[in-house]
């Protein structure tokens, strides 16, 4: 592991979940409210509720792929999403 994904994986270990996911699943809206939070903050953590364990690594990466962010970490339920370098 790199240092800065280390680094990163630190940050978003202190940091609350501040977007979550319903079982309305991974809409537009939610997409938006990510994209809108990556921007302006950097990194931001989701809760994915409702979900099964198997099911979370892959909605981790649909929303990483769908935000433009780069996937820190998946702990339990809940993704960390950092602001894709330019």
């Amino acid at each position: 592991m790199d240092k800065t994904l280390r680094d990163r994986k630190s940050i978003a270990a202190k940091l609350e979940a501040t977007v979550r996911m319903g079982k309305s699943g991974v809409t537009t809206a939610l997409i938006e409210e990510i994209k809108a939070q990556v921007k302006k903050k950097g990194m931001v953590k989701v809760k994915l509720l409702g979900t099964r364990r198997e099911e979370t690594k892959q909605i981790a990466a649909e929303l990483a792929q769908r935000c433009n962010a780069e996937l820190v970490d998946v702990r339990g339920n809940t993704v960390s999403l950092w602001k894709r370098s330019e």
